[in-house]
């Protein structure tokens, strides 16, 4: 084999080298891309399960009689939203989600924080603006990242890992029918 045939040879090698690098980086890439989608749709799942469990509870602690309409003087103050001294830290009606934190395990054994809060709000044409005041209507924001050390539910910023928070928001209004 001659010098020629051997430089090509070299090359060759170097190029498949350099090759099956990129791959396994790009293989990487990919797998790593996979598993936080999954970790995202997990959270994502999370969310909507806390989010219909949140709408079967009442509107508000006086709502539970059902026997005639409330007047927004009877519903809790915005100050006071979240457990009421007779609640004994069970949730038994919408606002009590207020400043809650829940420590969940997803099915990948991915241990989940989820934080609520609660707030009144007024509708008003096609915007959602926060109250101060007692209103029809109570607005929960969920709130899940991931409970680590090093993230799992990160994106990446100037090439650092900054944990992620995948967050909803919904409205619950109260409605009487006699």
């Amino acid at each position: 084999m001659g010098t020629g045939q051997m430089m090509l040879t070299i090359g060759a090698l170097a190029l498949l080298s350099l090759a099956i690098l990129n791959l396994n980086s790009n293989l990487n890439n990919n797998d790593i891309s996979l598993a936080q989608n999954r970790y995202r749709l997990e959270a994502l799942s999370l969310m909507t399960s806390y989010l219909e469990q949140a709408t079967m509870y009442f509107f508000d602690e006086s709502s539970t009689d059902t026997a005639s309409a409330k007047l927004l003087t009877d519903f809790t103050l915005p100050n006071n939203l979240g457990f009421e001294g007779n609640d004994s830290s069970q949730v038994d009606d919408f606002d009590d989600f207020n400043n809650l934190t829940r420590i969940d395990t997803g099915l990948s054994g991915i241990i989940y924080k989820v934080m609520f809060k609660v707030d009144y709000v007024q509708i008003v044409g096609d915007s959602i603006k926060p109250s101060g005041n007692r209103e029809w209507n109570k607005r929960m924001t969920i709130s899940v990242t991931d409970n680590f050390a090093e993230p799992v539910l990160y994106r990446n910023v100037s090439g650092d890992q900054v944990r992620d928070t995948l967050t909803i928001s919904f409205v619950n209004s109260y409605w009487f029918y006699n």
